[in-house]
């Protein structure tokens, strides 16, 4: 029987409890958890929110080529429909928008937070795309297109993030991923749309952009009514209590009856990132100084560019998405609603192909297979339409093929990009890397409109940026971050310690 000293001593040797992160909870809660119904609610919202942008980006593709709004746009005061004047406008607009939206807010949001910024980025799209099916000028459209941008823009800095955040380590790649898909959702819903008003009854474009803004409006309200803060936005900005309340939510969400994470154990993860004068979140409320984190020595060149460079090389290749109906009436496809379809269609084995692989492969070697063989199949569409009239068929599945491997980027892209930069300035690198993508997004606007009656060059000038831009997390040497933690905080100000198969930050 032991003496009083002899229990203190063995009290003081015994190994004490581990004090677990947001992920450990998160890994352990949806291992053990039952009934995930009401987490798949979050994430379900989510996606629905991300399908309202596919919606409003997409509606463009089809009413440039309506009548209607050839006359009352686009022909307006003149007697030529200005493809490369008013249509490259009206179509970058959006891409303008979103490059002032995605930079501002995702700097922003990582002040104010992931769910009012998305919030408020799903409200300004939803009443923009509303007003738009009202104006009456190319001048209006453009505003409107503008400000849907902003929207929009918020909701991709917001929204993703979000997602990465509240989701388990082991499975994240495959939940950012699920929310991404739902783009492909948008993407069908509003060519069936198209195919429907326009390509079998001679509805109004005004109608279809109207029912267009739908989802973002149903996404708005549901996010309002499931989805919570990220609990590291939260513990970062010294909201212990908050924090612990929502990463306990989601556990339950989840299924978890287990023991609840702590204020403690919260404290014990973030205490000293948020008591940390250099790295005191209140205090950091400058907007560029966060932007200017991307550019320091530790991110530049192994995280920050070739990010960008990609989201360059991605955005360019996707501009064709914005004209395909257009490309396909003047490489002479017949019934191009209907091939436009196929089209939107194309996205669904592409985003179950990133679903399946992007856990198992690891995000880099997805994102560098699908952007080569997107530029492949861009290819032999091109050599398709050099003779259309008998090659139609090798058009339409090469275009077909070349949507499914775009979405498989992206849905490796969205990934990479939100494990890669800290907690603490991963919605301005979500947003700055979003505007980079929008500066090509607008460049190809007018590159499109001007080249549009020369399909052959379109091609092959997206296909060759597209192969470019598939080299550079291969050259810049970029991490996959498949199956491991988020770093909260950049690296320059942590010392990495291995232990338990996990990496432990501490400030050095």
């Amino acid at each position: 029987m032991m003496n009083n000293k002899e229990e203190s001593a063995a009290l003081h040797t015994a190994p004490p409890t581990k004090s677990r992160s947001v992920d450990d909870f998160y890994n352990t809660a949806y291992e053990e958890g039952t009934n995930r119904w009401q987490f798949w609610l979050i994430f379900l919202s989510l996606g629905i929110a991300n399908s309202g942008d596919a919606t409003e980006i997409s509606c463009m593709n089809y009413i440039l080529s309506h009548p209607l709004f050839k006359e009352e746009i686009l022909q307006k005061g003149t007697l030529e429909d200005d493809y490369g004047g008013r249509g490259a406008a009206i179509a970058s607009s959006i891409f303008a928008g979103m490059l002032i939206g995605g930079i501002v807010t995702g700097a922003y949001g990582d002040r104010l937070g992931r769910r009012p910024t998305l919030l408020a980025g799903l409200f300004l799209n939803a009443t923009s795309g509303i007003a738009a099916s009202m104006a009456s000028s190319a001048v209006i459209m453009c505003e409107c297109r503008f400000f849907a941008g902003l929207g929009i823009g918020a909701v991709l800095s917001s929204l993703i993030t979000l997602a990465s955040e509240l989701s388990p380590a082991k499975h994240r790649g495959w939940y950012i991923t699920i929310v991404g898909g739902f783009w492909t959702l948008g993407s069908v819903f509003i060519a069936l749309l198209a195919f429907i008003l326009f390509g079998r009854s001679n509805i109004s474009w005004r109608v279809f952009v109207l029912i267009a803004a739908s989802p973002t409006l149903l996404g708005g309200i549901l996010v309002y009514a499931f989805v919570p803060e990220s609990p590291r936005y939260l513990a970062l900005h010294g909201r212990y209590q908050d924090a612990a309340d929502v990463a306990n939510h989601v556990a339950e969400a989840m299924g978890f009856r287990g023991k609840q994470l702590t204020v403690g154990e919260i404290r014990d993860h973030y205490g000293h990132l948020t008591e940390e004068k250099d790295y005191l979140i209140q205090k950091n409320n400058n907007a560029m100084k966060k932007i200017r984190n991307l550019y320091g020595k530790n991110l530049l060149l192994n995280t920050t560019l070739p990010l960008q460079i990609v989201w360059f090389s991605m955005s360019f290749g996707s501009g064709l998405c914005t004209w395909i109906t257009k490309l396909f009436e003047e490489i002479g496809l017949s019934d191009i609603y209907l091939q436009s379809l196929y089209f939107a269609l194309a996205n669904i084995p592409g985003n179950a192909l990133a679903t399946v692989l992007v856990d198992r492969v690891g995000r880099k070697v997805l994102l560098f297979g699908s952007m080569t063989s997107a530029a492949l199949c861009l290819a032999l569409a091109a050599h398709g339409a050099s003779d259309a009239e008998a090659r139609q068929l090798q058009v339409i599945l090469s275009s077909c093929a070349f949507h499914s491997f775009l979405v498989t980027g992206w849905c490796a892209l969205s990934v990479m990009t939100s494990e890669l930069f800290p907690t603490s300035i991963r919605g301005t690198g979500m947003g700055v890397c979003s505007g980079v993508g929008r500066i090509a997004g607008i460049l190809v606007q007018y590159v499109n409109g001007a080249f549009i009656d020369q399909p052959l060059v379109l091609l092959l000038a997206a296909a060759t940026c597209m192969m470019t831009g598939a080299f550079a997390p291969i050259v810049c040497k970029l991490e996959d971050m498949t199956d491991k933690h988020l770093f909260e905080i950049p690296i320059k100000a942590m010392g990495v310690v291995e232990g338990d198969g996990q990496a432990v930050h501490k400030i050095v």
